[in-house]
């Protein structure tokens, strides 16, 4: 079953999972992510639960023409059996939006076996530059 957990994001259950997605995560940096997510009337976060256990979660942010995916995560141990697929579904079925997905190469695979379109860009940050990858699903 999926569920709206917007209310629960910062939980240490929660971040278990969805640390999985973040950039050299910690807990710290998860909280203040999900006061961020928690304030932001744009943002919705989804959990999979199996009974009362969450296995998957994804968080969503929505504009007017579009439905970005801002993180995506499995439980490690559940991964394989299509959580990934059945939450990426949900929000495919919930909205008439383009979706699309900002992630780095790890995550090409997954998102190409969904039927994204993967475009790769070079970005400069900080005087580092590194390939992105945007994802956008096919309508």
């Amino acid at each position: 079953m999926i569920k709206n957990i917007k209310q629960i994001f910062n939980s240490e259950e929660i971040y278990n999972i969805y640390s999985a997605c973040m950039f050299n995560p910690t807990f710290e940096k998860f909280k203040t992510k999900a006061l961020t997510f928690k304030n932001n009337i744009n943002i919705e976060i989804y959990g999979y639960f199996v009974g009362k256990e969450i296995i998957g979660v994804i968080a969503t942010e929505e504009s007017e023409k579009q439905v970005e995916i801002i993180g995506i995560a499995v439980d490690a141990k559940n991964q394989n059996y299509g959580i990934g697929t059945k939450l990426i579904n949900y929000i495919r079925d919930n909205t008439n939006k383009q979706i699309f997905a900002e992630t780095d190469n790890d995550a090409i695979g997954f998102y190409k076996k969904y039927g994204f379109n993967i475009t790769e860009q070079t970005v400069s940050k900080n005087g580092d530059t590194f390939t992105r990858y945007l994802c956008h699903l096919k309508n």
